[in-house]
Parts: structure tokens; C-alpha cells; sequence
């Protein structure tokens, strides 16, 4: 049986990106909030210093900062006639563990959504009419608009530092950035990064043939920089140990380089590492929370009432917490009925190699976010009048580094 502790104001379950915005804004209102984090606290200097992080082997190829999925198993089937299957090696998405969640080990591509993908229903009804969305395909408007979201767009940047170069800052256009972006309050707080040879030939070449080239926005910062929680970070270094790693020059934005570091001062945040909720407590009406129950790292359990609980995990993970705690109606994909668990979905990438048998490139320079790409051919950027599909993609030349195993 589960000891129940005192209570508290605030429990949070998950310790990355959101977790650990969410919970620093909790203790700036004067609420008490503990933090429950699956995997172990984590560290730069301890954990991503420079005579560690750099290990291929240990972090690209094993993924240690990765959720083992002998830990928490996700099946998958391709439809409902199928026997779900276990993964035993992840495939596009990538789980984090431990503080700073799956922001440790991210590219750091940071991407604004465009203002008509929030009303992306509506907007493709009154573009197109009603008749050319096919039955099948599940749209809806996100039930907010670009105008509520900018201000909370441009807050993270500042957070994290973010580099690039702003196209609309209050209705001033600037040549340089993304055009199809919408109208920002602020630009950029810092440069846009240095571009290698690939991204600049990438660049020239687009502009040559009249799209749009501009840098891709980077939680790499170019500069030294002090964010508004007076955490100080340092310029990349173009290292090529980025993506499935650590960040050992506090050059990469994550929960640990920006927000943490500042978090962990407060009297009023605690954080409690290698345990694991196992269910989200509610009140007889089933419509509120009212704590949780995890175990620790020694097996015992324990019972953590709260007055607001935050599930804020990797998606998974939140949706079976909610399943497991009978929360909401589970997504049924046969009757379309329920909303648990309902459209997940992922980033979908594809690459090509090219070949040049005049020019020499440098692969071992890189960052998992240094770029330049366009959008021409992005969302609804482009006509798609008869072209039997909506949407597209962003084309973008980003090299990420030439490790030594590959």
C-alpha cells in the first residue's frame, strides 16, 4: 500500500522542456511544486562534459540518453486486424529519460507553426472549398489562433536564446528571413548562425532560382547570451556531436542549459529523480486531480497529493498515464469516438546525398541545427488546386556533422 505523503500545490510529472518552464512558472506565482522525473538528474558539466559527450558509440549508436524500451515497451500495428507488436529499437521519435527529458539529445530545429496551420481546417474550406478535403482525411482547427500564440512563441525564443533572422516584426518586412512566417513581435535574440559551404551553396542556388532562402531557426545559439532567467550560454562550436547528444559547451537550449540552472535555486521546487508515476489520482467525480501515486528507485510506493496535477512526459507516456488512470474516453479507431490517444503524429523526414566532384566539403563541421532552407513548398505556400493532397514540406540543407563511425 502506498505511504501518502504531505500534500502540496503542484506535482509534475515529467522534467524537460515543458515540465521544467511549467514548474518555474508555478514557483514565480509562489506555489509549492514537486517535480517527478522517471530517469536520473542530469548535469552539463557532470554528464556532457567535454571528455565524455563526445562518445559515438555510447550516445549516437547505443542512444544512453534515450528511454530504453525495456523500460516502458510501446507495441505497434498498422491497423487493428494486426497482433501489436513490441519495438525493440526506436525508430523516428526518440524518448527521452532524465531531466531535461528528450530536449537533451534534440537537433534544436525550432520552427514557429505559420498562422494559417492553426486554422488549417477552416482555411483550407474557405481556399478550396468543403468538397476538395477527401472524407478520410481528419482535419480540424486547433482552437487557437496565431495572434494568441505569438506572444508564447516569442517568450520561448527568448528562453532558449534561439538564432535566426525575423522576415515580419510588427508588420516591418526584412529581407533575409523566412516570408511565409507570420508577423512576430520581436526578432530573434540572437544572429543567425554561420553557415558552412553546403547550406551557402544550398542558399545561392535556391535564390538563383527565385525561392526564398533563409537561415533555419536554432536553439544552437551564435552568440554568448543571457537569457531572462540569467542563465548564461556560450556560442556553438560546430563540433558535430549534437543530435542524440548532450551539449558540453552550453551552446544547445534544453531544460538543463536554460531553465533548470535557475529552478533548482527556489526554496518552493523540489525534484525527485528515478521514480515513476503509476497513475493519476482523481476525486469521485473522476473530473479532477487530486495527486499521484509512483514508486522509487527502492520499489516503494508512495501517494503525492496535490491540488493541480501536470502531466508533461513524452506523448506516449502521457497518453498511457491517462489510460491508466481512466481519464478521458480512449481514441477507438474503428468508431473514430474518443480523444485519448487520438492522432498522434510525427515529423516525416527524407534525404538525399549529393556528389560534387569539384568542390570540397568539411563533414565533420556541423550542428544538428545550422541550415539554410526554404519554405516555397511548405504547408498550403503553394496552390494545390487539383493536386489531389494538401500540405508539403520545408527543403532545407542541414549538415549535421561527419561522426567517425557514421
Amino acid at each position: 500500500m502506498a505511504k501518502k505523503l504531505p500534500k502540496t500545490d503542484v506535482v509534475v510529472i515529467g522534467l524537460g522542456w515543458a515540465g521544467s518552464i511549467i514548474a518555474n512558472e508555478l514557483c514565480d506565482e509562489g506555489l509549492n511544486v514537486v517535480a517527478i522525473e522517471r530517469g536520473p538528474w542530469r548535469d552539463t558539466a557532470r554528464d556532457f562534459n567535454v571528455a565524455t559527450v563526445t562518445d559515438e558509440l555510447r550516445y549516437n549508436s547505443r542512444q544512453e540518453l534515450m528511454l530504453r524500451t525495456r523500460q516502458n515497451t510501446i507495441t505497434i500495428r498498422n491497423n487493428p486486424a494486426q497482433t501489436a507488436l513490441p519495438m525493440r529499437e526506436w525508430g523516428s521519435f526518440h524518448p527521452g529519460n532524465g531531466t531535461g527529458g528528450a530536449g537533451n539529445h534534440w537537433a534544436g530545429i525550432t520552427f514557429r507553426f505559420q498562422p494559417d496551420e492553426f486554422r488549417l481546417k477552416s482555411h483550407l474550406t474557405e481556399r478550396y472549398g468543403a468538397n476538395a478535403i477527401p472524407e478520410e482525411l481528419v482535419l480540424q482547427d486547433w482552437g487557437t489562433d496565431w495572434d494568441e500564440m505569438e506572444p508564447h512563441y516569442a517568450s520561448f525564443e527568448r528562453l532558449a536564446g534561439v538564432s535566426g533572422k525575423a522576415s515580419n516584426v510588427k508588420g516591418e518586412h526584412h529581407d533575409g528571413g523566412n516570408p511565409y512566417e507570420g508577423m512576430r513581435s520581436i526578432e530573434y535574440p540572437t544572429r543567425p548562425m554561420d553557415q558552412p559551404y553546403g547550406p551557402t551553396l544550398f542558399a545561392e542556388a535556391a535564390r538563383n532560382m527565385g525561392y526564398k532562402a533563409f537561415p533555419v531557426p536554432s536553439s544552437l545559439i551564435s552568440e554568448p547570451y543571457t537569457n531572462p532567467l540569467g542563465v548564461k550560454m556560450g556560442p556553438c562550436t560546430y563540433c558535430g556531436f549534437c543530435t542524440n547528444y548532450g551539449c558540453a559547451n552550453y551552446s544547445k537550449a534544453s531544460a538543463i542549459t536554460t531553465v533548470l540552472p535557475a529552478l533548482i535555486r527556489k526554496e518552493n521546487f523540489e525534484a525527485r529523480t528515478n521514480c515513476e508515476v503509476m497513475q493519476v489520482l482523481t476525486d469521485s467525480t473522476g473530473k479532477r486531480a487530486t495527486g499521484v501515486i509512483y514508486i522509487d528507485s527502492s520499489g516503494d510506493e508512495w501517494e503525492q497529493p496535490a491540488d493541480l496535477v501536470i502531466v508533461s512526459a513524452f506523448t506516449f507516456e502521457n497518453v498511457r498515464l491517462m489510460l491508466l488512470s481512466g481519464i478521458g474516453k480512449p481514441y477507438d479507431p474503428v468508431s473514430l469516438s474518443g480523444t485519448t490517444g487520438r492522432n498522434y503524429a510525427y515529423q516525416t523526414a527524407n534525404g538525399v546525398q549529393l556528389f560534387f566532384d569539384d568542390k570540397n566539403f568539411n563533414p565533420f563541421i556541423g550542428a544538428g541545427a545550422v541550415g539554410m532552407g526554404i519554405d516555397d513548398f511548405n504547408n498550403d505556400n503553394f496552390d494545390h488546386s487539383g493536386l489531389g493532397f494538401f500540405g508539403g514540406g520545408s527543403i532545407r540543407v542541414t549538415p549535421i556533422g561527419g561522426a567517425p563511425i557514421g
